[in-house]
């Protein structure tokens, strides 16, 4: 499979060029106070719990809306281009909510709101208020296990009626007007229907229906139903050939043809496609290969914008149509997907004529902007042999220009910053390295060329770095009880020292060698320590540390005594303390620390996030806040300052969804929103790689990726 379209052509980094200068002109538009930085990235909205969605607009604004069914529904109200906010939240179905499997939305009663029609123990029909509410609904008991619904006028009589699959067969409830049914009646006797679309096949004017047929484990292909337009169906045409169907998706496969059905299958990345003839009939099947997330979000829709119909998954692959039923291998646009998807749909949420892609997902909802073109918004890949896990910033060769260096299952990969939108990496020369861990960057032998300092398997390799982006290997220190690493010059000696998350301590000679390590604390926890920072805490000038343990609940703070060793100042940290980051928040000259907190969820969700501890100069902190307590736990932190107002932010990973909360300043923070990384990010940090002002101080957000390389999510904030 394609990983995505980047670099295809010519034409195409044109189109892509121009999208990326209409968003910033648009951007000097839209300042406000703070700022709202705005990303070349997917935006995500986490926390929802989402188990199905739809979009409609739900509050007559004429913007598109976010339907998310969770423990309740909420609305996510749309703000024009594509973004959204948190709305208001309804209960429709009546008395013990029970789940609801899946849902529609249509103006059921033809007051000109959206409704909604729900799989809930029957069929709950519920009116919208047209203000992004919805009322209790109305329960319409079907006899069967129903998990899918659509709606469609089947009886002719211009009423909306409702489709639903059950176990033994298709029922129908027809409208009575006003978003009242008649009784669920089997319209249709068959074993096993799934999921359910509705077309006009035969192109008669009268809709028909297509079901999946998953029965057992096997299942036995999907049923084509034509509709004889009076709310009955001529005996279905089965088709076999799919093992295992689960999607069904109808649209058009070539340019201007007739329906046609796609169908995708449980446990592979199979869609089998069957061409209509506009009479009724189907020829195929043709395999195209798709991965889907949870196999139940397939579509068919143009989503660049040729004319041609192309194939989209719930988890962000999209096969091009080439014409004449042919498509590309599927290019990848990640989404949020850490425990599963549940469906995807297609809509225009900027009102702009470009096809956008929004998926539900467990964790976060992922919407992928169509910035027109054929290009969506989703960050930009540079593709790393071997992955890419922790990255070092730095300018290695001396251009002006920050380039980066990663670990990954070769070794160390140095990428080259160009300062171009589309290209932001070239690749330099590697490193050949087995078992490279976390690494670190600094000038360790003063010569104003930054190094690399990289752990490997109980040792600590330093590579001395050339003027032309090289590195030599210099010296391998051994540090047995391994760890993360921190620089600093503990010593006051003018010379870059490294210390170990393993309790270690190394001394630098300052020409890329070190001193024998030795314990930086005679007694550590006996889980021993998990993460290393490294500041002047007390601004005295010299180099002093945090230790973390998140195995005991345990976090050290120690205060160089100036001779040789440290002190342990008493401190009251809270339990589950993670990676450390020292820095100054509330902007008073004082250090400050943030500790990831992580543990048992279900015991304390409460310390979930960045835990916030203010410092008064002396080596003592405070608790201020939590930032971020979430149902999931955050797996990577970051403090900069994301929309250049001069107040450092919060960043918090979630999987690969990445929150940001804007500082306030005082260290308090604004509601967070969430952007998209790559599919496995191993790291987030910040570099300027795309040749803004350095007086800017706007930063893009680099997220090295285990899955096979890097993606930079641009800063377009003016």
């Amino acid at each position: 499979m394609t990983s995505r379209p980047f670099g295809r052509s010519t034409r195409f980094k044109a189109a892509v060029f121009l999208a990326l200068e209409l968003i910033a002109a648009t951007l000097t538009l839209t300042a406000a106070t703070p700022t709202i930085p705005t990303f070349f990235a997917r935006r995500d909205y986490p926390g929802l719990n989402n188990s199905f969605i739809q979009v409609a607009d739900t509050n007559d604004d004429g913007v598109p809306d976010l339907i998310v069914n969770g423990s309740s529904f909420q609305v996510l109200l749309g703000n024009g281009g594509g973004t959204f906010r948190q709305g208001p939240i309804s209960h429709p179905v009546p008395g013990e909510a029970p789940y609801v499997v899946s849902f529609a939305v249509a103006d059921l009663n033809g007051d000109g709101n959206a409704d909604l029609a729900l799989v809930a123990g029957g069929v709950v029909v519920s009116s919208g208020n047209g203000n992004g509410t919805f009322q209790t609904g109305v329960i319409y008991p079907v006899n069967d296990d129903i998990a899918y619904l659509v709606v469609g006028d089947f009886n002719g009589d211009g009423i909306p009626d409702i489709a639903v699959a059950g176990a033994s067969g298709v029922w129908l409830l027809t409208g009575k007007g006003g978003g009242a049914f008649n009784a669920a009646v089997l319209a249709a006797s068959l074993e096993g229907p799934c999921n359910i679309a509705v077309a006009d096949f035969n192109e008669d004017g009268k809709l028909d229906l297509v079901v999946t047929l998953l029965v057992g484990e096997t299942g036995h292909g999907f049923a084509v139903l034509l509709g004889n337009g009076n709310g009955t169906f001529q005996t279905p045409q089965t088709f076999t050939a799919v093992p295992r169907p689960i999607a069904v998706a109808v649209g058009s496969l070539t340019k201007g043809g007739p329906p046609s059905i796609a169908v995708n299958e449980t446990l592979s990345s199979d869609v089998y496609l069957y061409f209509g003839n506009g009479k009724g009939s189907f020829s195929g099947p043709k395999q195209v290969s798709l991965p889907s997330g949870y196999n139940e979000g397939l579509l068919i829709g143009d989503v660049n914008g040729d004319g041609l119909p192309d194939l989209i998954s719930d988890s962000g692959y999209v096969a091009y149509g080439e014409g004449g039923g042919s498509f590309t291998k599927p290019v990848s646009y990640p989404v949020d997907s850490a425990y599963e998807t549940s469906n995807a749909v297609l809509a225009d949420l900027a009102n702009n004529g470009n096809t956008d892609i929004v998926t539900g997902g467990y964790d976060a909802i992922s919407v992928l902007l169509n910035v027109g073109k054929g290009f969506i918004e989703d960050g930009i890949w540079t593709s790393v042999t071997g992955g890419a896990g922790c990255g070092a910033a730095a300018d290695f060769n001396g251009d002006g220009k920050p380039d980066l260096a990663v670990n990954n299952a070769n070794g160390i990969s140095i990428l080259l910053g160009t300062g171009e939108y589309l290209t932001p990496f070239t690749a330099g020369t590697p490193i050949s390295l087995a078992a490279a861990g976390c690494l670190v960057s600094g000038d360790i032998n003063g010569d104003g060329i930054p190094d690399l300092l990289v752990p490997v398997n109980g040792t600590v390799v330093a590579y001395l770095g050339s003027a032309g982006g090289t590195f030599t290997l210099t010296s391998t220190t051994p540090t047995p009880s391994g760890g993360y690493l921190a620089v600093g010059d503990f010593n006051h000696d003018g010379k870059l020292d490294f210390a170990t998350s393993g309790n270690l301590i190394a001394l630098g000679n300052g020409d890329g060698t070190f001193q024998s390590p030795t314990d930086i604390v005679a007694n550590p926890p006996s889980g021993g320590f998990s993460g290393v920072a490294v500041g002047d805490i007390n601004n005295d000038g010299w180099a002093d540390m945090v230790l973390t343990s998140g195995q005991d609940a345990n976090t050290t703070v120690l205060l160089n005594n100036q001779q040789g060793g440290f002190t342990q100042v008493a401190t009251n940290f809270g339990p589950f303390s993670g990676e450390p980051i020292l820095t100054d928040l509330n902007q008073d000259g004082n250090l400050d620390l943030v500790l990831s907190q992580s543990g048992l969820l279900y015991l304390d969700p409460a310390v979930y996030g960045a835990s916030v501890y203010l410092g008064n100069g002396t080596g003592s902190f405070t608790f201020t806040q939590t930032v971020g307590a979430q149902t999931q736990n955050p797996t990577l932190n970051l403090v900069a300052d994301i929309n250049g107002d001069g107040i450092p932010d919060i960043c918090e990973l979630f999987s690969d969804t990445l929150e940001i909360y804007l500082g306030e300043g005082g260290a308090t923070y604004a509601t967070p929103f969430g952007i998209g990384t790559g599919p496995a990010p191993g790291s987030i940090l910040v570099e300027d790689l795309h040749g803004q002002s350095a007086k800017a101080h706007i930063p893009d957000i680099v997220a090295p990726d285990t899955s096979g390389g890097v993606m930079v999510l641009f800063n377009l904030t003016k």
